[in-house]
């Protein structure tokens, strides 16, 4: 039975070292998958953390919805 080896220093779970988590520039995105987190990398500066978007209204281009 593996819980009765006697390995005690394989069932520490070293609940006094504390997790480290690699930051990402914007507030609250540290969770986010990787994908993601390279997608908002090109939209918004590092440095920063200031982005700018525009609006884009589709009527311009279709003209006015009926």
């Amino acid at each position: 039975m593996p819980d009765m080896d006697g390995n005690i220093e394989a069932k520490q779970s070293h609940a006094d070292v504390e997790q480290k988590t690699e930051g990402f520039f914007l507030k609250g995105s540290n969770s986010l998958e990787w994908g993601m987190k390279d997608r908002l990398a090109r939209i918004f500066n590092p440095v920063s953390g200031h982005t700018v978007m525009l609006a884009f209204d589709h009527g311009y281009i279709m003209g006015p919805t009926s």
